[in-house]
Formats: C-alpha cells, structure tokens, sequence
C-alpha cells in the first residue's frame, strides 16, 4: 500500500545534526511561522544483519543489503519549480498537491533526474571505514541555515510521534520536533521489508531555494539498490 501522509514540506533551514551525531539519518530542522519540523534522511548505505535502528524493535536488523543511491543537481532547472512557488510555506498533503507534485522518479515527465547517474554509497565496515552523504549534503544545507533568502522543500512521508504508540526516544534537537518528514527517497520497487510501502507518485526528494535573479535551485535525489526502476502500477516490482 502507499505511503501513509505522503507531503510537502515548505519552509526554513534553522538547524543541523550531520549523520554520527545521534541516530542513523542525517537530521534537518525546519521552521514555518514559529513552528519546527524534522526531517530525516537517509545518508548511508546498510548491509544484511545491521541495526535498522526501530524504536519499536531495538533487535530489528535489515534482512538484506540497502545500498544508498544518490544524485544532486547543483542548478537544477524543471518545470516542477514553477509549481512549487505555488505552493504555501508548511505542509500541503497528498490530496493538495498538483498532479506534477505527486514526484515519480520512473513516470514523471520531463524525467525529474537521469536514474542511470545515481551514484552508489559504500556502506560503513564494523571499522568504521566507508562513506556517507554528510560530505555532499551538508555544505547546502549549511548555505541554506545561513541565508535568510534560502528556503527548503521536501517530499516524503509525514511522521508525528506525539501519535506514536512507540516513538522515536532520541533527542536530536532542543527544543526536539515531535513530528516532520522521513522516507525522504525513492518510494516505488521495494521488495525487501520496505515493500508494504510501495506506491506510485509519491517519491521522495529534497530541493534548496536560493533567492537571486535568477533564483538557483539544488535538487537532492535518493533511492536504495534494491528498488526496482521497473515497476508496476501498484509501485511495486515487475519481471522484464
């Protein structure tokens, strides 16, 4: 089934806490008109038998490797970004986007990205060797928290867990958000225990505003190796 909250997310960069800090996702807080908002990405790539981190189940591992994928366009230009003005500072639902919102990495037109340069993440040894996406990501973000004429817009799926009967228990910023963004990727041709989550138009992805004449956009895309690009019209994986 899809995304439960699938959502939009429109506002500002007002604080960071790069992936190693705390937690397994790198974390951004947003602020719209005095409220704040987490959101959660995904930065690094999992192997079968690492901790998924679950506040609902501390022993949970992954039951297969999830190599993170990732492409960023530095100036990035697509007809989407005439609607995202559009649309109004805080959350815009599913049922409130455009149509050209509901973000398709496989179906939209024009393509929001080329798939075929997504470039692989080495995943993290025991020893700690590998990469992650800090390096990439958050010099933006950080240009972002630093411009007051910069503005932040993320799609993925809405979590709140004030309504959680087993939230999230860490503390990643002070105050702490009760409720913001996460599945901030590919959310279509998942056959692993993400697969309950497959839908179509409802991708996730992350874009940076920079206020100019003319306005420059970073475009920020992610989705994991076992996500099939060939999918059905459910989202979900097909032969061929």
């Amino acid at each position: 089934m899809p995304l439960p909250d699938y959502r939009l997310l429109r506002g500002s960069v007002i604080n960071v806490l790069p992936f190693q800090k705390i937690g397994d996702h790198y974390n951004i807080e947003v602020g719209i008109a005095g409220q704040i908002y987490r959101i959660a990405l995904d930065v690094y790539s999992t192997l079968k038998g690492s901790p998924k981190f679950d506040p609902q189940d501390s022993s949970a591992v992954w039951d297969e490797d999830r190599l993170l994928l990732f492409y960023m366009d530095q100036q990035y230009s697509h007809p989407i970004l005439t609607t995202l003005l559009q649309t109004a500072e805080g959350f815009t639902p599913r049922t409130t986007l455009p149509s050209s919102l509901h973000l398709d990495y496989v179906r939209q037109q024009p393509a929001l990205f080329p798939l075929n340069q997504m470039k692989v993440v080495p995943p993290k040894q025991s020893d700690n060797d590998g990469n992650d996406l800090n390096d990439d990501i958050d010099p933006w973000i950080q240009k972002a928290m630093n411009n007051s004429q910069a503005e932040i817009f993320v799609f993925g799926d809405f979590f709140n867990n004030a309504g959680e009967a087993h939230p999230d228990p860490r503390q990643y910023f002070n105050p702490n958000p009760p409720s913001g963004i996460h599945d901030v990727h590919m959310n279509q041709g998942d056959s692993g225990s993400e697969e309950k989550n497959n839908g179509t138009g409802q991708d996730g992805a992350l874009f940076l505003r920079f206020i100019g004449s003319p306005d420059t956009w970073v475009a920020m895309f992610f989705r994991f190796q076992n996500q099939s690009i060939n999918t059905d019209s459910s989202g979900n994986p097909q032969a061929g």
